[in-house]
């Protein structure tokens, strides 16, 4: 790979202040690139009083070696663990190193997640850049490595790069701020034991100048200043690199042995009824196609051409080359009406442009977008997968080459104002106004309704269902007049019958139940607990129920995939989800889903909504939420991915997020991530095509042959 052009050297100035903003001298850059900095070894000056508990709690032992920390953790909070602090006399200097490592270790009897963050500022979403984790078995050891800047490089001084989550020559925080490292166990169920031994910073940074970075995006939307295998250079060879892929599609049309639906024709045949059913064959959930035979959903989301606009208001420097509006290219700008983080989200609306449209208008000429449809359906099927998944193109799904699945968002709801979450607040499911604003949602949004070739339909995306509890206080932390908090109150009247009675199993001093119902105070949680649990599942059940009865109205023939559970999910919410929903769907970023378990007593099948690998090898920023090394790992990841869901006796499917690479600066809100299965300029990575296809080509013979062996954990 190329890196940047030779640049003119860093003068006086600059170097100066290169020095005094690293805190850099010439002892510093003496240092070898693989030095060392020990940031941690709970050995020598070391003091208890560096650590901070969360649920969780600690002791210093020796392992004849040297010292390690032993942490115990808890299960009552989303992230319970330890926080160590370096004392203010002695800061760390992180200044020029790459990445921190730690050495854990799994020492109960449980497989385990820990995760490590480095940095104190966990607000937005800088935790999600600065930690990673990693899966251990009992008395398994693993290291876990966090980078600090988003290449191996960094530019000096650093750019002011905006809406973009992944910057090249940027770090990723602001490393002379970092005075503290943690240690969590990751969706823990039960009680966890792991050690934590060796914190220490590796490998210097290399100093780039970015005199010349702008602009750093051509007229393809690809970076400028890299080349790597697959970079497009002039419209022939993007042309001439469709008419390839082209010749090659029509001469492969896939694995054999597939019904029409792309169902196993070569299985066992089933009640065949015109519809996609679930049923368990042999112990393991299916779904079954509607001719009857056993089918298992790979699938990709966001097979849309609209999927890659990037905005352009206040960034136009970004650009080497944006066409004029007056020309033929003019149709691919538009307009930004949301953006729910980043750069964006006060400065709507912000015009925006799509590179990807404009590559395949160039690719194909002005029948750009049916041949963008065609292509899909036949990549698909030649990538030997089956499912075109959430937010895609109505224009591709209605012509019946491929199954699909539906996506309904539940709109213009009246929300408990007590209430946060990443995506904003929870439906007030006791509102009046909630099933007006489900019974109208699905009705305008019913595309595949009765279609034998849709699966079913998401409903919602990644709620913030939040710890156990959580949506009752925020419920009690909202106005008198909100109904969810109305509700509440009636059913503790019905409880406790008098304000005394519920005063004294909560330790309150409520002088009247309208008293209770003014006040925007939470009540002592342990005190309170059953109550705020239970009014917790009250709302849960409330939203499955009103939803399922809405949408079998609608669309009767169709599976209800639920919400796209995402990060910790409790057994209340899943418990009462189990009872509506015909298939229970999981957005699961993990290196590994085969050790996934549902609450006990709740036996469903389970459809993984989305998961990615990402790499930096191919002109890209970030490698999205789950790393790889380059495509060919990326690859390997797919189907170790995919083998471990096939061996779960209730996972159905699963599918990738996304059918194409983000833009390189950034969608809506500054996601550029490398996740797609084709890049920019709408040409597939074959490195991890070739793993993909090598895994699905045999996927119901493996799920047949094979289960999971190992003991599971909970979700």
């Amino acid at each position: 790979m190329k890196t940047i052009p030779k640049l003119k050297p860093l003068n006086y100035v600059i170097l100066l202040s290169l020095i005094i903003a690293l805190n850099i001298g010439h002892k510093v850059y003496a240092q070898k690139e693989n030095s060392i900095l020990v940031l941690l070894d709970f050995d020598d000056d070391f003091s208890n009083s560096q650590i901070k508990t969360e649920d969780a709690s600690f002791e210093v032992i020796n392992d004849s070696k040297s010292n390690i920390l032993k942490v115990n953790s808890g299960y009552e909070i989303s992230k319970p663990g330890v926080i160590i602090t370096q004392p203010k006399h002695k800061p760390w200097n992180l200044s020029g190193y790459q990445r921190v490592k730690a050495d854990v270790t799994n020492i109960g009897d449980e497989q385990i997640q820990v995760e490590f963050f480095v940095g104190n500022d966990p607000d937005d979403l800088v935790k999600w850049y600065c930690s990673d984790y990693v899966d251990l078995n009992p008395g398994e050891s693993k290291t876990i490595s966090v980078d600090l800047a988003w290449t191996p490089w960094i530019f000096l001084p650093q750019l002011d790069v905006k809406g973009m989550r992944g910057v090249p020559g940027k770090l990723k925080t602001d490393i002379k701020k970092i005075n503290q490292v943690s240690f969590n166990s990751r969706y823990a169920t039960t009680t966890t034991n792991f050690t934590v031994d060796n914190v220490r910073a590796e490998k210097r940074l290399k100093i780039r100048n970015p005199e010349n970075f702008f602009p750093f995006i051509d007229g393809f939307g690809q970076y400028i200043h890299a080349d790597w295998d697959g970079k497009m250079h002039s419209i022939d060879e993007l042309i001439e690199s469709g008419k390839k892929e082209q010749a090659s599609l029509n001469n492969k049309l896939g694995p054999e042995g597939l019904g029409k639906f792309g169902g196993w024709e070569k299985g066992p045949q089933l009640n065949a009824t015109g519809f996609f059913r679930t049923q368990k064959y042999n112990n393991k959930w299916w779904i079954v196609d509607p001719e009857g035979y056993l089918f298992w959903t790979a699938g990709l989301n966001c097979v849309s051409s609209k999927a890659a606009s990037t905005g352009i208001s206040h960034r136009k420097k970004y650009f080497k080359h944006l066409p004029k509006k007056d020309t033929e290219f003019g149709k691919f700008y538009g307009t930004g009406t949301f953006a729910s983080h980043g750069f964006y989200k006060d400065k709507l609306p912000y015009e925006t442009f799509s590179f990807y449209q404009s590559n395949l208008y160039k690719k194909y000429g002005k029948d750009w977008l049916n041949t963008f449809r065609s292509t899909a359906h036949k990549r698909i099927k030649n990538w030997g997968m089956n499912t075109i998944g959430f937010v895609s193109d109505f224009g591709a799904t209605r012509q019946h080459k491929t199954a699909y699945v539906g996506s309904i968002w539940i709109n213009n709801t009246p929300k408990i104002e007590g209430s946060d979450g990443f995506w904003g607040k929870f439906h007030d499911v006791f509102d009046p106004k909630f099933r007006k604003a489900v019974k109208k949602s699905v009705k305008m949004q019913k595309e595949g309704a009765n279609d034998p070739w849709c699966i079913g339909y998401f409903v919602d995306n990644e709620l913030s269902w939040g710890l156990p509890g959580s949506l009752a206080i925020g419920t009690l932390k909202s106005p008198a007049e909100q109904p969810a908090k109305i509700e509440f109150v009636k059913v503790l009247k019905l409880k406790y019958k008098t304000i005394e009675a519920l005063n004294l199993i909560w330790n309150t001093s409520y002088t009247s139940w309208e008293n209770l119902q003014n006040s925007n105070a939470v009540p002592n949680k342990e005190n309170s607990k059953q109550d705020l649990l239970d009014f917790y599942k009250h709302i849960a059940e409330t939203y499955f129920r009103t939803i399922n009865e809405e949408l079998k109205k609608v669309a009767p023939n169709q599976n209800y995939l639920g919400c796209r559970f995402a990060w910790a999910n409790n057994d209340i919410v899943l418990t009462a989800a189990g009872r509506y929903l015909d298939i229970m769907s999981f957005n699961k970023y993990e290196y590994s889903i085969e050790n996934f378990k549902l609450p006990e007593g709740v036996d469903k099948p389970v459809m993984i909504g989305e998961f990615h690998f990402g790499a930096l090898d191919k002109g890209s920023f970030h490698s999205g939420v789950k790393k790889a090394r380059n495509q060919v790992e990326r690859g390997q990841m797919y189907q170790d991915y995919i083998h471990g869901a096939l061996r779960h006796p209730n996972i159905v499917g699963a599918h990738w997020f996304q059918y194409l690479d983000e833009p390189n600066t950034g969608r809506f809100d500054g996601e550029n991530y490398n996740v797609g299965f084709i890049d920019i300029c709408d040409n597939p990575y074959e490195e991890l095509i070739e793993k993909v296809k090598e895994t699905t080509y045999s996927m119901y013979d493996y799920r047949i042959n094979n289960s999971t062996k190992q003991k599971q954990s909970k979700n």
